[in-house]
């Protein structure tokens, strides 16, 4: 906050636990949580899976969301809808 520089947060609500999994172990840059791997990983439902990444998502925007000056939600697979839906909570 000292330095005046901006930071803006990069949120991808994950769609299945192998989703999750990647991003952890293939993306550089990208830190997935042991707790969130091990929420998704609990989770067989392809539907239920989605809403878990969904809500996950949604909490991480709200705990970064007075620490950072922007968020920047991917898109998963180009589902516009499914980034969007993530700003619902505010």
């Amino acid at each position: 906050e000292h330095c005046g520089i901006p930071v803006i947060a990069g949120i991808w609500p994950l769609v299945s636990y192998r989703n999750a999994e990647f991003l952890a172990n293939e993306v550089p840059g990208v830190v997935v949580p042991k707790s969130v791997l091990r929420r998704m990983e609990r989770i067989s439902d392809k539907d239920a899976a989605r809403e878990e990444g969904l809500a996950i998502a949604r909490e991480t925007l709200v705990e970064l969301r007075d620490a950072v000056q922007g968020v920047q939600v991917s898109a998963p697979f180009g589902r516009v809808q499914y980034a969007l839906d993530v700003f619902s909570v505010l």
